[in-house]
């Protein structure tokens, strides 16, 4: 990969792509990640600017039905985050299909299938990347979903099972035949898992294999990676999933780098702000327990990049309260927000 980029060359990119009717821009768009992309994370993205697409956490099929949405509440959204992606996940097509009409009547704007995930628990039910060993059953899934709904269907897929059986570019001819608006590939292995490097040259056969739009996805952790990505391989789109977790401006970035400035760096107080903001948002939405687990999360994955930070880490993580873990940020922040003050007393004075 040639990590060099010239303004003309970024001038040169695509900046959009459509889902069927559906216009998405900017093309750079948040992964669906199990676990962490529910409404507040993602509205926390889209306010900070430069995402287009942002997509519910992969739901299962069964799981798709008044009762167990009462209780999971994996697919509340609010207006704002329009457009927006329900993602679900199956490997028996009548009970895929009619969840995807349940996902239709709640608003979705786009129905995305996961054939990608490869966790041991998803794969060991038929769902995910399993349906990667089962290149007509997943096409006949594609078609029963495509047909029970008035919206478009899009299929986020891997590169296949193992280094033996690499089929994504048979997949993706399948789901296009099958009447899906869109691919995404992680173009690693659901073997792999998230080890060893994204193989984006997969991303860009994939394009070179169907009319649809394709997005590249996997490894993307800055925003000049991000505009070489989408160079490199041709593609329609870029998705950014864990990297979102660790820089949530990233999004923000790419788009400063498309007009030719210096990409955004967020100051300290920028991700005391961030955290503190995030941590009042899960308060007041969810139970203290599962607010305390979410923060913990995002700590894990943050890019605090400041001295010190592992002990922010540990000292959230070992939080038994919300309280707890706001102070542990204050104090955390407070020297270098002191520091910042300074400098524009001085800069000021000057």
């Amino acid at each position: 990969m040639n990590n060099n980029i010239t303004l003309e060359e970024i001038a040169h990119l695509p900046t959009s792509y459509h889902v069927a009717h559906i216009r998405i821009e900017p093309n750079i768009i948040l992964a669906p990640m199990a676990g962490v992309t529910d409404s507040i994370f993602r509205r926390m993205i889209l306010r900070l600017g430069g995402c287009g697409l942002v997509s519910t956490e992969m739901t299962n099929a069964a799981s798709v039905s008044p009762k167990a949405l009462r209780r999971h509440r994996l697919l509340d959204y609010l207006p704002e985050e329009r457009p927006l992606t329900m993602q679900i996940s199956g490997n028996d097509p009548d009970l895929v299909a009619n969840a995807a009409r349940v996902v239709e009547q709640l608003g979705a704007d786009i129905i995305d299938i996961n054939c990608g995930c490869p966790s041991p628990k998803v794969t060991g039910g038929g769902h995910g990347s399993a349906l990667l060993r089962d290149l007509p059953k997943m096409e006949r899934l594609l078609r029963a979903v495509r047909e029970a709904v008035q919206i478009p269907v899009t299929l986020k897929l891997r590169a296949g099972w193992d280094e033996q059986s690499l089929n994504f570019i048979e997949a993706g001819k399948r789901a296009e035949a099958a009447g899906v608006s869109a691919l995404a590939l992680h173009p690693r292995t659901r073997e792999q898992g998230y080890k060893g490097q994204a193989d984006w040259s997969r991303v860009a056969a994939l394009k070179r294999a169907v009319s649809i739009p394709v997005i590249g996805s996997g490894d993307v952790t800055s925003a000049h990676e991000a505009l070489v990505r989408l160079r490199d391989s041709g593609a329609d789109g870029v998705m950014i999933g864990r990297g979102a977790m660790a820089n949530p401006w990233i999004f923000r970035q790419i788009a400063d780098l498309r007009l030719g400035v210096t990409p955004y760096v967020p100051t300290p107080a920028d991700k005391r702000n961030l955290l503190l903001e995030y941590m009042t948002i899960c308060a007041e939405e969810l139970p203290e327990r599962l607010a305390l687990n979410k923060i913990k999360q995002l700590i894990g994955q943050f890019q605090v990049g400041l001295p010190g930070s592992n002990h922010l880490r540990v000292a959230v993580h070992t939080s038994t309260s919300l309280v707890e873990a706001r102070d542990a940020i204050e104090r955390f922040f407070a020297p270098f927000l002191e520091s910042e003050r300074v400098v524009r007393e001085m800069v000021a004075a000057d």
